[in-house]
């Protein structure tokens, strides 16, 4: 799989450049934005979610590249979407 270098629109945006709202009973929402901390890795994946019985939860994970972001957004969408809550 080849790797695709980040534009500039994706590293100057204020908040996240994409946003998946997967549907479900999760109520969940994926975003990718990049990493304002430090320079690597340069992307950060976050799910967030509201389970039936609680509060909100979250999980994160730092990522290399913009495919590997990409994956790993659509895979947590598609749990939260299945109603499963999400695991980095």
């Amino acid at each position: 799989m080849t790797t695709r270098p980040l534009e500039p629109w994706m590293t100057s945006a204020s908040g996240p450049f994409v946003s998946i709202k997967p549907g479900g009973p999760l109520q969940g929402v994926v975003t990718i934005s990049a990493n304002t901390e430090t320079d690597s890795p340069p992307l950060v994946v976050d799910a967030t979610w509201k389970p039936l019985d609680g509060d909100r939860r979250s999980v994160a994970q730092t990522v290399d590249e913009y495919t590997a972001a990409r994956n790993l957004a659509h895979e947590w969408a598609d749990q939260l979407a299945a109603g499963r809550e999400p695991t980095s």
